[in-house]
């Protein structure tokens, strides 16, 4: 009971970020980078959760928050699944010199510390938002490939796989009929897991101040933000930091959940 509670739990907390991001918008005209009140007021003023330090509405910002923290991590796990997983099938498929050369330049980059890796990308291009995405992405990459690798190879031992070998299949042929469509159910789960690992990556990255504009909208940034109020104003820095770890959660859980069904 409790293992579907849960699952229902980070499903439904998933589903309220998305479904207020997108619909609050569109039905409050209140601009979430300018000011509406006083400073700090508490959450038990108008507006629902107060205001914070320069009078900006903070309901405001949580919900354009849910647009563009969980975006942002959105894409940045795409441009890992597909970066790192692309690299992954070529060197299960083709093998040989190529494999060995796609696994080495992997395990060099992984000798790096992600964060590290992610923060060097944004020292060369430049503090904002993009370039958070595409070092979270890029970052990610070759943890990415040696873990789809796997799955791909444990496929491609497969007997049916040794059978289309001997027949003449080609390894084009093997990889898109055989290796990619049996192992979709794991690559979801890989997926799902790194969605999460992303959205830490880019909420650590803009807490850190490389988004560039400290006015968005982003969890990260408020986090930041409520830092100096902590004593006078904790509801700056404890809505962003709940809703940036729920998340976090939830979304852990259903990778789990996921990789339980294959």
């Amino acid at each position: 009971m409790r293992h579907h509670l849960s699952v229902f739990l980070s499903i439904g907390w998933l589903l309220l970020v998305f479904g207020m991001s997108i619909v609050v918008p569109m039905i409050s005209d209140t601009n979430p980078r300018q000011p509406v009140s006083e400073p700090l007021l508490s959450p038990a003023q108008h507006p629902p959760l107060g205001t914070d330090a320069l009078g900006r509405d903070v309901w405001t910002r949580i919900v354009h928050g849910g647009r563009i923290s969980p975006g942002a991590s959105l894409v940045a796990t795409i441009i890992t699944v597909l970066v790192g997983g692309i690299a992954g099938l070529i060197a299960s498929s083709m093998g040989g010199w190529l494999d060995r050369v796609i696994v080495w330049l992997s395990n060099s980059f992984l000798a790096i510390p992600g964060l590290l890796l992610a923060m060097l990308l944004v020292a060369a291009m430049g503090p904002r938002l993009l370039t958070v995405i595409l070092a979270v992405g890029f970052g990610a990459a070759p943890g990415f490939v040696r873990l789809s690798r796997t799955v791909f190879l444990q496929i491609r031992e497969q007997n049916y796989v040794t059978a289309s070998i001997a027949l003449g299949a080609n390894r084009s042929w093997i990889a898109s009929h055989h290796i990619l469509p049996n192992t979709k159910n794991q690559l979801l789960s890989l997926a799902t897991t790194h969605y999460a690992w992303a959205f830490m990556g880019t909420t650590t990255l803009t807490f850190l101040g490389l988004a560039g504009d400290p006015s968005i909208p982003e969890w990260g940034v408020m986090l930041n933000a409520g830092r100096a109020h902590i004593i006078d104003a904790p509801w700056l820095a404890l809505l962003p930091g709940c809703a940036i770890s729920l998340t976090i959660l939830a979304v852990h859980r259903l990778g789990a959940w996921l990789s339980e069904m294959e």
